[in-house]
């Protein structure tokens, strides 16, 4: 009886593994066939710039930004937002009812002072106090909203839609650094688009290891602690090759919340950020596909292939186990609740492909490696393993890996989707992650997947805790 459970057990795992591998290879397909498309339909930055810059149909866009006790950082962090490089745009900071001096140091550096504005109160969000502009013509861009606290970040992004003026908003966060031609870049899809689109995912990086100089950076660098360096190889494969195969068929699962480009109109109509959500960012975006498939309208959700942001990523053991175990969580709750789109090809390519392979490969894939393992160990306890086809398995799985990231590294080298300031230094970096990761990272952020479901299901409280973040390096200004 055993030896039927394990070679059923066997025969599952390597079907299981064949069909994530041809998966993947339909994906880095998808990605390079993106690549080309892009070449034909996207010209290069400066000839975005020339066209969209001199015409009066670029449409304008608000930023929004919430930010709770950024006393340290908020100067610059706003002073970076208003370099950005777009003919129409306004900044929202969200003060989220800050128990630092945030609001006291916003107010003085940019010369504040409470306006009469008209407030629409389009979807739920905690009470807005004040709304303040700033006396200072060089300012003019910059909107403050000083509301009551609202827990998280989706309450105060809501407030943002609720004071926004223009069409377009993108929601980032507050110490975010976003590229100057990214609204370029992103609005050049929407523009561009025979069908409406509704919302634009931008390709975002950690900014670990970069060095940055007056809100930008100017050398783009590979992490140097391996906890950030193996989450930027994540973040490429995600972004590069995930999103963007995605995205040919018309079936991006989400637009992350730190840097997305959004139709204010679809996403007020369907209701805006859920407060109350672990995963918000897909959450919304599930809510807007929803609302557009059962109201019959044609749409497109695109993603930009090459870098437009910047963001730090947990750099120790403990705040990364806290964001996965986040974001385990999460995933079940839209599992659980958005579970009617889930195999409904109703809901387009969204919810005929993309929702099954992550309810597959993404939600069951930790629960399923967890009790291979235990297996395993009960198989070498009682003698049982057929350590050949245990290693052909485990070696066809490592090796597929390492392609993987091969191929990942080539496209960014043809596509130059990341600026990287010394290209060869960061590819055998992130080469001596690939190897690493399956030894390493991997179980894990497995390990955090499972504890994040067991939570969930046992209702345990959510609490949100931001990322204890180092700052960047900055570059040293000679004289």
């Amino acid at each position: 009886m055993w030896l039927t459970i394990y070679y059923i057990f066997c025969y599952i795992i390597f079907a299981y593994s064949l069909t994530i591998m041809a998966s993947y290879l339909y994906l880095i397909m998808q990605s390079f066939r993106a690549q080309s498309q892009q070449s034909i339909n996207m010209p290069d930055d400066e000839t975005i710039k020339y066209l969209m810059k001199g015409s009066p149909l670029t449409p304008a866009v608000s930023i929004i930004a919430p930010a709770f006790n950024e006393e340290v950082t908020i100067i610059d962090n706003v002073n970076s937002l208003m370099q950005i490089d777009y003919p129409d745009y306004e900044i929202i900071i969200i003060n989220d009812a800050s128990t630092d001096r945030t609001m006291e140091l916003l107010i003085t550096e940019f010369e504040l002072v409470e306006v009469p504005y008209d407030i629409a109160m389009r979807v739920p969000s905690k009470p807005i106090k004040r709304v303040l502009k700033s006396t200072n013509e060089k300012f003019r861009r910059l909107v403050v909203v000083d509301k009551e606290h609202g827990g998280r970040k989706s309450d105060g992004s809501n407030a943002g839609i609720n004071v926004c003026s223009n069409r377009y908003f993108v929601c980032t966060d507050v110490d975010c650094i976003i590229e100057p031609m990214a609204l370029y870049r992103m609005m050049w899809l929407v523009v561009n688009s025979h069908l409406p689109t509704i919302g634009v995912s931008a390709t975002m990086l950690m900014s670990n290891g970069c060095t940055v100089e007056d809100g930008r950076v100017v050398e783009a660098a590979v992490p140097g602690h391996i906890i950030p360096m193996m989450q930027q190889l994540e973040y490429m494969r995600s972004f590069l090759i995930g999103k963007l195969g995605w995205s040919t068929i018309n079936a991006l699962p989400n637009i992350s919340g730190g840097f997305g480009l959004f139709d204010l109109d679809v996403v007020v109509k369907s209701g805006g950020y859920d407060n109350t959500s672990m995963a918000e960012d897909v959450d919304m975006l599930l809510r807007m596909v929803t609302y557009m498939k059962n109201n019959g309208l044609d749409f497109r959700v695109a993603q930009v292939p090459k870098v437009c942001c910047w963001t730090e990523g947990p750099s120790t053991i403990k705040s990364l186990y806290r964001q996965r175990t986040r974001w385990a969580r999460g995933l079940f709750e839209i599992v659980s609740h958005h579970r009617k789109l889930f195999f409904n090809p109703h809901y387009g390519p969204i919810g005929a492909f993309t929702l099954p392979y992550i309810f597959l490969f993404e939600f069951i894939a930790p629960v399923l490696e967890f009790g291979g393992f235990l297996f395993m160990i009960w198989l070498i306890l009682i003698g049982g393993v057929n350590w050949d086809t245990a290693f052909i398995i485990f070696g066809m799985i490592y090796i597929f890996s390492v392609l993987m990231a091969f191929f990942l590294l080539l496209f960014d080298y043809t596509t130059e989707a990341v600026p990287w300031h010394n290209r060869t230094k960061s590819y055998g970096q992130l080469l001596l992650m690939a190897v690493l990761e399956p030894f390493i990272y991997h179980p894990f952020i497995t390990y955090c997947s499972n504890v994040g479901y067991f939570r969930f299901l046992r209702n345990t409280t959510a609490v949100w805790t931001p990322i204890q973040r180092r700052g960047v390096k900055k570059k040293q200004k000679s004289g």
